[in-house]
C-alpha cells in the first residue's frame, strides 16, 4: 500500500468559480456514497447564499472530487463514500486568536486498515485560506507541551475538571498563539488542494484563518461504505442525507 506524507500541496490547482460574496453564514453536510449529484446540490447550496453562478460550482465541485478521490489511498470499496462539508462564513473576530490544534479519529477502521493513513482535503473558494504549520519534530514539540501543560489531568488518566476546562482551553489557545506565531507554515495558493492526515500524532497542526472577509471553505475526506456509516452513527448523522 503506498505511503503518503501527513501534508502535501496536489500538483494539479483548481479553477475557482467567481464569487465575491456571501450571504450569511451555513453549513452544507454530506456523508454518503459518493454520487453525480453531490456536486450538483452543492452549487445549488452556495448558489443561493452567495453570487456564484450554479454551473461553475459544479465544475469546481466535480473536478475537486474528481481529483480527491483519485489521490486518496484505497481501492474503489474503500474510497466509495465521503464526508464532503462547506463552510460559509461571514467575518467574525472568533479566530483573531488561532485556534490550533490536531484533527482527531473521524470514524471507526474497518478491519486491517487501522495503520492506513487517512486524509481529509481541503479547498478555499473564498477569502483567506486554512492555517497549517509544517508537520515536523519542532511544531509538534511545542504543541505536545502545550497540551501538556494545560490539560495536566490527561496525563494522570483521571477525570476531566470541566470547572476548569473552558479556562484551560482559553489559556492554551492564547499560549500556543504566542508559541507557534513565528512557526513555518504551509503556503496554499489560490486554486491548490491541501491533503492533510488526521488521527495520528503526525497530523498536521492547523487553525482556522482570521476571518477578516467572507468565505467559503470546502473539506471532504474518503472512506468505505461502512466507516462512513459508523461515522455517522458517532455523529448523530443520517447517511446519504444532504443537510444545509
Amino acid at each position: 500500500m503506498p505511503h503518503q506524507p501527513s501534508c502535501a500541496i496536489l500538483p494539479v490547482p483548481i479553477t475557482i468559480p467567481r464569487v465575491t460574496s456571501v450571504t450569511q453564514t451555513s453549513t452544507f453536510d454530506y456523508y454518503g456514497p459518493v454520487q453525480s449529484s453531490l456536486a450538483s446540490e452543492a452549487s445549488k447550496f452556495l448558489a443561493t447564499i452567495s453570487d456564484a453562478v450554479e454551473r461553475d460550482v459544479v465544475s469546481a465541485i466535480n473536478s475537486f472530487v474528481f481529483v480527491t478521490q483519485n489521490d486518496c489511498v484505497g481501492g474503489a470499496e474503500e474510497t466509495t463514500a465521503c464526508w464532503l462539508t462547506i463552510r460559509v462564513t461571514k467575518p467574525t473576530k472568533e479566530f483573531e486568536v488561532p485556534r490550533w490544534h490536531q484533527d482527531g479519529r473521524m470514524f471507526p477502521y474497518d478491519e486491517g486498515r487501522k495503520e492506513v493513513v487517512r486524509s481529509k482535503y481541503a479547498l478555499t473558494l473564498l477569502g483567506p485560506t486554512t492555517l497549517m504549520l509544517q508537520p515536523n519534530a519542532h511544531a509538534f514539540s511545542i504543541f505536545k507541551q502545550g497540551e501538556t501543560q494545560h490539560y495536566w489531568w490527561q496525563e494522570t488518566h483521571g477525570p476531566e475538571p470541566t470547572e476548569e476546562e473552558d479556562q484551560a482551553n482559553g489559556t492554551l489557545r492564547h499560549w500556543l498563539a504566542d508559541k507557534l506565531k513565528d512557526v513555518v507554515r504551509v503556503r496554499v495558493r489560490d486554486g491548490e488542494i491541501v491533503r492533510f492526515s488526521w488521527g495520528r500524532d503526525d497530523s498536521p497542526v492547523h487553525s482556522e484563518p482570521d476571518l477578516i472577509s467572507d468565505r467559503i471553505f470546502v473539506t471532504i475526506l474518503y472512506g468505505s461504505e461502512s466507516e462512513l456509516r459508523g461515522m455517522c452513527d458517532w455523529r448523530s448523522a443520517e447517511y446519504g442525507k444532504f443537510n444545509w
